[in-house]
């Protein structure tokens, strides 16, 4: 896959309080997930590619191997939030677009 055909993304999230941040170094990542890192205080930045991975893809990843996100309310929005965008830029993304200098194509 080319560099062109990714749309990637960085975000940080929050650990719930009882996950290890340390564990991090151990994983082995998903297809998709180009970078995780724990950035302290109880977060983490995972850098993923849109085309090939969900926010809740990897929350359910992250959970799956003991490191679940933050329950609060405000967390839980945030990252509904961002999912939402996410959504946005691979729809944009799937559109040919028209410009001005370039005629309609003929089906």
């Amino acid at each position: 896959m080319s560099q062109t055909d990714r749309l990637i993304r960085t975000l940080s999230l929050s650990l719930a309080p009882a996950a290890d941040a340390a564990a991090i170094v151990s994983l082995v990542r998903p297809e998709g997930i180009l970078d995780l890192r724990a950035t302290g205080q109880g977060r983490i930045a995972v850098t993923y590619d849109l085309r090939r991975v969900t926010i809740f893809a990897i929350e359910s990843w992250l959970a799956a191997n003991r490191l679940p996100l933050s329950a609060s309310v405000f967390a839980r929005l945030r990252r509904r939030w961002l999912a939402f965008k996410d959504d946005n830029r691979r729809d944009q993304a799937a559109i040919v677009h028209q410009c001005c200098s370039v005629p309609p194509r003929q089906d």
